[in-house]
């Protein structure tokens, strides 16, 4: 089977050597791979039309992202390689090992198809694969701007910073329809167990029901949700109690501007554009439209 190898040199620690590495791999295991350089993004656009058969991604999960929201439409399945700093869907999806351990266990691999997120804004769709929402996270990442380098213990700060002094006006949101307003310091619309600087925020979420597990933090949760992130930069893993948790398949959120978020990007009005009303920010899903290829149990 023709396999297509894509890695990031700037991102992972994968660089040329290590790739030479992962296609005489999978060459072992009977692929027949090629490989492209991707520097950027939008290198994938060009790179990505040439695809054919197994598109093995190695990297995290922005680099993970920007490749299965460029292959939504294609019947191309996928084999992830997770080498980043949180690897989200690699452990919601239970891929975990080294990368060429991970090679070794592909041709016994079990095929699963997964939901894709889907964010409809007032200019166009744009597609996520952990989660979407608005509140403390969102506002956390316009501060922390992944763009800047990435770091775990970084976010987790960025955090703590926001959350002590985010105070939430009131917001209006639909849930599959039914209309809800309060004072929330966060919504999350999850499709994966956790988002950002591994937030446990859904551990129990199947990412293939098409549902989503929807995270209402109110107002008065703060010293929880603050609680729950020092927990997790003094190394431990603790869920998130006391969480109005729902499934829904649709989330809408009346939009006067403030950030938004789909996975680690951050969304805001346009500054050079007025904004006359609030308008309405669909989040929704497209059920098992990527097939992912999970390697076999690691033998014992």
């Amino acid at each position: 089977m023709k396999a297509f190898l894509i890695y990031n040199p700037n991102a992972g620690g994968v660089d040329s050597e290590q790739a030479s590495i992962l296609k005489n791999a999978l060459e072992a295991e009977g692929f027949n791979p090629t490989y492209s350089v991707t520097n950027t993004e939008d290198d994938l656009d060009a790179v990505l039309d040439d695809a054919d058969g197994l598109v093995v991604v190695v990297g995290g999960d922005g680099t993970l992202r920007a490749v299965a929201t460029r292959l939504v439409g294609r019947d191309l399945p996928i084999a992830l390689l997770p080498n980043g700093t949180c690897n989200n869907v690699g452990k919601t999806l239970g891929i975990q090992g080294e990368p060429l351990e991970l090679i070794r266990r592909l041709p016994k691999a079990r095929k699963r198809r997964v939901d894709l997120g889907k964010m409809v804004l007032p200019w166009g769709e744009t597609y996520f694969l952990e989660g979407a929402g608005f509140g403390l996270y969102a506002d956390a990442l316009e501060t922390y701007k992944p763009e800047d380098g990435k770091s775990f213990l970084r976010g987790l700060k960025t955090l703590v910073e926001v959350v002590s002094t985010y105070e939430p006006g009131e917001m209006k949101i639909r849930l599959d329809g039914v209309a809800r307003v309060g004072e929330f310091l966060l919504v999350e619309a999850m499709n994966m167990g956790a988002i950002g600087p591994r937030l446990k925020l859904a551990p129990d979420t199947r990412p293939d029901d098409g549902f989503f597990d929807l995270l209402l933090v109110e107002k008065s949760e703060r010293e929880g949700y603050l609680s729950y992130i020092k927990a997790l930069m003094s190394g431990k893993l603790p869920t998130l109690d006391g969480i109005l948790s729902r499934r829904v398949k649709k989330l809408e959120i009346e939009w006067t501007g403030f950030p938004l978020h789909q996975d680690a990007s951050y969304l805001t009005w346009p500054e050079d554009q007025e904004m006359n009303d609030p308008l309405w920010v669909t989040v929704e899903l497209l059920p098992r439209c990527l097939e992912f290829w999970i390697p076999s149990e690691a033998e014992s």
